[in-house]
């Protein structure tokens, strides 16, 4: 039985168009770096991976977002992962995977999508966002 913190908000970004769903990825990646605050990206497959890599290695244009992409331990402030550990201690986590993040971690925050650009995947963010209430956290949108 895991155990969850009702202090954990949950924080869903609405999106309708892909452009979207990068730009928050970038500023919140971004946000966090520049905080010296941890976090940590779960993805579902190699291909997920790969492709929030490259996006921080080239956005923005001018620099790069200092990262790894591990499913073992690292002491990185920003990293990739498609384990379901915290391989970076982090306390905020951004979930990229069709299922809600309800792992034995305690999480202060976890970014999601309310992803409206296809029926699916509003489907499934409807399906995340239920379980997270389920399970007691503290629910926003933005």
């Amino acid at each position: 039985m895991s155990t969850f913190s009702p202090a954990t908000r949950v924080i869903f970004f609405q999106v309708n168009e892909n452009g979207n769903k990068l730009k928050k990825i970038l500023e919140t990646a971004q946000l966090h770096f520049v905080k010296k605050e941890p976090i940590l990206f779960f993805v579902e497959e190699e291909k997920s991976e790969k492709f929030v890599d490259e996006l921080l290695w080239k956005q923005p244009a001018a620099s790069f977002l200092p990262h790894v992409a591990s499913d073992g331990p690292t002491n990185d402030f920003v990293a990739i992962t498609k384990s379901k550990n915290n391989v970076n201690q982090a306390k905020i986590a951004f979930n990229l995977c069709p299922t809600a993040l309800l792992l034995n971690e305690t999480f202060k925050i976890i970014y999601e999508f309310e992803d409206l650009t296809a029926p699916v995947k509003k489907n499934l963010s409807s399906q995340r966002f239920d379980a997270y209430k389920k399970a007691g956290f503290f629910i926003e949108a933005r």
